[in-house]
C-alpha cells in the first residue's frame, strides 16, 4: 500500500475515533469517581483490535486497528485520571480503575481474537 494511501486511512479513521471517543465522554453522566467513559471507549478499542489485526488485510488494520482504534483510545487521559483519583485520596478507586482497565481490556483483545480465529 503507498504510504500516502496508509496515511490517508489513518488520518480518516483518527478523526472518526476521536469524534466517536468524544461524544462518549460528552454523553456519559458520571455516577462515581469511576472514570466510566475512558474505560468503556479503551476496552471497545481493545475489542476492536483484536478483531481487526486477526482478519483484515492491511489497509483496514490502517483505518480501524491504527487510526479509528488509536482515536478512540486513550492511554493519556487514563493515566490523568488514575494520577487524579489517587490525589484525590482515592487510592483504592485508582487503584481498581487501573487494574479493571488493564483485565478488561487484555480480555477484550483476547477474547475478540480468539473469535475472530473461531470464524477464520
Amino acid at each position: 500500500m503507498q504510504p500516502r494511501t496508509t496515511a490517508l486511512l489513518v488520518g480518516v479513521g483518527g478523526a472518526a475515533g476521536a469524534s466517536v471517543r468524544w461524544a462518549v465522554l460528552e454523553s456519559v453522566e458520571p455516577s462515581t469517581s469511576f472514570p466510566v467513559a475512558t474505560f468503556v471507549v479503551n476496552v471497545i478499542g481493545c475489542l476492536l483490535l483484536g478483531l481487526v489485526f486477526v482478519r483484515s488485510g492491511e489497509s483496514v488494520q490502517a483505518a480501524v486497528g491504527t487510526g479509528l482504534c488509536g482515536g478512540l483510545t486513550t492511554f493519556s487521559t487514563f493515566a490523568v485520571e488514575v494520577v487524579r483519583l489517587a490525589e484525590n485520596d482515592e487510592a483504592a478507586m485508582a487503584l481498581s480503575y487501573l487494574v479493571a482497565s488493564v483485565l478488561f481490556g487484555l480480555g477484550a483483545l483476547i477474547g475478540a481474537q480468539h473469535f475472530a480465529r473461531s470464524r477464520a
